[in-house]
Formats: structure tokens, sequence, C-alpha cells
């Protein structure tokens, strides 16, 4: 291997771009970041291997190497765009593996004995050549391109074919890079982090646009720009110069030259014409001095250039000075303007135009009510004559009210709250708005509390009384009736003398009364029912007010 170093050269470049696409900008690299090459094999000669002979006669390999000062220094990445670029070229073309790729993620060194060219694939990287070692904290070099310009498909096409010019130079840019805390990316004790191999028949050149996380720590980071190879050429490297020059390799910008050392003049370019100068009048929109340029004008000026709209004359029959140029009466008004007419503001037929007045004012035809809120007003009076009319409280002048929410026809401040329901015990019948307040009595009582119907008197209304007799009444039904006799006890006593009834569907479908058996109670009782009702039996007691279910079947 032949190791040989290429000094930092500092470039300081500047572009304007809109905000919105503005790129980092550089900040230099502290002395002791370098640029490193290392030739790892020349003129490599034939290989053989399982795709058969690769004839590699005259190809150089060459590893790309950025030197750091502290061993925990991070190669985060390196990038381009219009403002930085970063170029890596040949003179020829460079040399990539059928197996190979842009980088080395996917590159297994154990194929090398079987695919030789596979290790002077060309490709770039962070710190890695080969697959990267999870175990030892690697990670995968990513890469990011813009549509506009795809880079790295141009530096490596695929397929073993030759690939072009490494150039990141777009104006939206692109970079390969690791994260940081990639074991890859730190120098370690080689102070050094590889970032590219180059396989190629040509000589290589170019500059890498470079972010170093001093310590690993990214607010202590650099960016800057690192040249190797070719000629080195010193000269102007700020495109606001007017020497700019873009095959300069090195930056020496006290050559730079300036619009105003070579004009001596501001707000011009290289050629003395003016940056800005909106009317095109040969100077400059900065040194512009606005103010009237027309000699007719009051406000004339002799060192205006920009005519800025502000020139003021003097009105027809006036002076600059606003005096008559004629008034034969001295008063103040001139000849010309002179207008006859009632100058009495009082009058109905005042002219604010009149200036001389000619005793023509009269004031009746302009009398008549001129309050807006009366009924009468009139809004051509401009004299007062004490016709005015005005309704009455609460309504408008048609005998409307000005506010009747409800729409009930009575005016809202007129409005008297109480209970309007007629069926309600504190019905009111002087109130207007009904206020939510009525009261009913209870259901079954009338407003004084006392019952509605109490057929027994016992102060029980009949839809409360417990003791309301059952249905005694069975439904007749146009069927053939059936007798239906049973012997019928209450906890084991007889009933005699109480009143037993059948229901079905809801209907009473009979009804007897228990009656003396050798000494049992029993019923006889005729049933209007059909096949299939379900028939029920209950067993009123109207000493007690108690009503029993019987089971009869």
């Amino acid at each position: 291997m032949i190791p040989y170093r290429l000094f930092l050269g500092l470039l300081f470049t500047s572009l304007y771009l809109p905000m919105s696409a503005r790129p980092m900008m550089s900040s230099p690299a502290p002395e002791g970041y370098e640029i490193e090459l290392e030739v790892v094999s020349e003129d490599i000669g034939l290989l053989v291997g399982a795709l058969g002979i690769t004839d590699m006669t005259g190809y150089s390999c060459t590893r790309l190497y950025v030197t750091m000062n502290n061993a925990d220094d991070f190669m985060s990445s390196v990038s381009g765009d219009g403002l930085n670029p970063t170029y890596v070229n040949t003179t020829t073309d460079f040399y990539h593996a059928v197996l190979g790729a842009g980088t080395p993620n996917g590159i297994n060194s154990l194929l090398f004995p079987v695919y030789p060219d596979l290790a002077y694939d060309t490709w770039i990287t962070i710190g890695i050549d080969g697959a990267p070692n999870a175990m030892m904290g690697e990670g995968n070099v990513s890469t990011v391109q813009a549509t506009d310009n795809p880079w790295l498909t141009n530096f490596d096409p695929g397929g073993g074919m030759p690939g072009g010019d490494l150039a990141i130079d777009d104006l939206i840019g692109g970079a390969w890079y690791a994260l940081n805390g990639d074991s890859n990316g730190i120098a370690g004790d080689d102070l050094r982090v590889l970032i590219g191999q180059f396989t190629t028949t040509g000589e290589i050149s170019g500059q890498v646009y470079c972010q170093v996380f001093i310590n690993g720590d990214g607010s202590t980071e650099f960016r800057d720009t690192f040249f190797f190879g070719g000629t080195e050429i010193e000269g102007c490297l700020d495109l606001d110069a007017c020497n700019y020059n873009a095959e300069a390799t090195s930056a020496n910008n006290d050559l730079c030259e300036y619009p105003l050392d070579v004009c001596a003049e501001d707000f011009v370019d290289c050629d003395c014409n003016c940056v800005n100068d909106a009317d095109a009048d040969n100077v400059c929109d900065e040194n512009e001095i606005p103010g009237c340029s027309d000699l007719t004008a009051c406000n004339y000026s002799a060192v205006a250039t920009d005519d800025d709209g502000s020139c003021t004359y003097a009105e027809d029959g006036y002076d600059c000075n606003g005096g008559c140029l004629n008034d034969a009466d001295l008063d103040g008004i001139c000849d010309a303007f002179e207008i006859p007419g009632c100058t009495e503001e009082a009058a109905c037929n005042y002219s604010e135009l009149a200036t001389d007045n000619d005793s023509s004012c009269e004031f009746l035809s302009c009398a008549g009510c001129t309050d807006n809120t009366a009924c009468n007003y009139d809004d051509t009076a401009t004299i007062a004559d004490g016709s005015c009319e005005f309704p009455e409280a609460e309504y408008d002048c048609a005998g409307n009210c000005l506010s009747d929410v409800d729409e009930d026809g009575v005016c809202d401040a007129l409005e008297i709250a109480g209970c309007t329901d007629l069926g309600a015990c504190n019905y009111s019948a002087e109130a207007t708005d009904n206020d939510g307040s009525c009261a009913f009595a209870e259901d079954g009582y009338d407003c004084d509390g006392n019952c509605l119907s109490d057929g027994d008197d016992d102060g029980i209304c009949d839809e409360f009384d417990p003791c309301a007799d059952p249905d005694l009444t069975p439904i007749v039904l146009p069927v053939v009736p059936s007798t239906y006799i049973a012997e019928v006890s209450l906890n084991g006593q007889p009933v005699i003398g109480m009143t037993v009834f059948a229901t079905a569907n809801g209907e009473t479908v009979g009804v007897d009364e228990a009656f003396d058996f050798e000494g049992n109670s029993w019923v006889s009782m005729t049933l209007y029912v059909t096949a299939g009702d379900d028939v029920e039996f209950q067993l009123f007691d109207a000493t007690e007010c108690e009503l029993y279910d019987l089971d009869l079947t």
C-alpha cells in the first residue's frame, strides 16, 4: 500500500437561494482534520474467479479517508448541493464488480476468493468495507439522492457497468451518511474514517463536503470541504466576487474583487450596471432621490431623480401661495368663482355653493316635523314647526307592539305573568303570559283535596279504595254454558256465604255464592267458556276486603 496525504483546502462560497431551499452553510474544520488517499493496489492485473477471467490490468484501487484529531470524533456524512458541492472524478471511469454495489452494505469478504474482483469494487462508505457487524455496533451506510440528480445511480449503474463521476451539486443535494452512535463512524485509535474506495485506470481528483461531530458531540460539529488529487489552483472562490474562479481548488479570497473595487460605486454589478433600476433611468434604485421633477409644479425639486408623484400645482385662478389671480371685491373668492345665492344656513333655500347673498332666502317651504322618532317625521324638513306626533308607550306608529316575543298581541312590557290554564287550581283570568306556575289537583281529587268519587263515603276515593268490589257480573257468550261444581275452603275452613267468581281472557265468566253441604262449602256455577280457555278462580271476602286466588282445577 502507498499512503500519501493531501492537506485541506478551504472552500468559501456563497449562493443566493430562497430560505426554504438554502443548504447548511459550511464552517471551517479545525487544524489537524485532513483528507488522506491510500493506494490499496496498483495495476491489479488478471483475476480468475467463478465468473471467469477479469482483466484489471492498469487498474489501481484507492481508498479515501478523513483523518481526525480525537479517537471519539464521529464522521457523520459526506454531502453536497449547489452551495457546497461534492465531486469524485476520474479521467476514465470507475470499475464496478458484477456482485458489487454503490455501498459495501452487502459485500461479504468470504466471497473474495471466488469473486476476486469484488475486493476491488468501487463504493462510498462511512467506516466499513463490508456488511456491517451489528455485534460491534456498526450500522448500514445510508444514501439520499434527488430525482433530478440521481448521483448514486450515475456513479454505479449496476450490473458491473462502468461508473461515471460522482457529482452532488444540485439545488436539493444528496448525501451518504451514518447515524451518530454507529461505531463505524468513530475515528478510533488510528484517528481516521474510511469514506470510499475507488478503482479506475485514470487519475482521481475531487472535493468532499464532510460533516464531523468533534468528540461525537453533534453540537460541536463542523462542515467543510476537503480537496484531493489534481493540480492545486489558488483563486477567489466567492461567488459574489467579480473574479470568482470556478477552477480554483484552494481559496484565497484576498484576491477577490467586488463591484465597489471595479466600479468605485455601490449597488452595481461587476459590469457597473445597476443591480436594481426599476425605472431603467440608469440611477440605481438605492441612489434614487424621490421628489417632484416637473418645472411647472409648486414643489419642483432640482435634485430629484425619481418623480414620486408628489407634484402639487396651483388651482385654476390661484397662485402657488393660494392667492387669487383676480379678486375685484377682495373677499378672498376669485372673481371667476363668485356664485350668487342664499348664504343663510337656516334658510330653506340655503346654497353652500353661494359666495354672494342675493337676498333670495325663504323659511317656509322646508318647515315640518324634524324629530325622526315622531310618527309624522318629515325627512325633507329642516325647520321644526312643532307638528310632531308620537306613538303610545310600547307601541309603534301603526299601533303594533315594539316587542311581542310570544306574538300574543300583548306587548312584552305589558305582559302579566301567571297561570293561564283554565283547568288549573290557580288559574288567573288577568294573566297574559303563562309562567309555568300552574298547579293541578291530584288524580281522583278536586282542588280542595276532596274525592271526585267516593261511593261508600269512607273518605277513600273509589279508584283508590282497596275494598272495591270486583266485577261480579258474568259475561254471557253465545256458547253452550257448562256447570262447574267444586268444594271450596280457605285455609281449611268453610267459606259459606262468600262469593267465588271465575275469569277467562280478562272477563268474568261465572259467579256463585258458596253454600253449605254436609258442613262444607260448595259452589255450583255456570261458566261461559269455550274449549281451551284458561279459567282462573278467586274468592272475594267482602267483610275483610280481601281477594284470594283459588286452585279448583
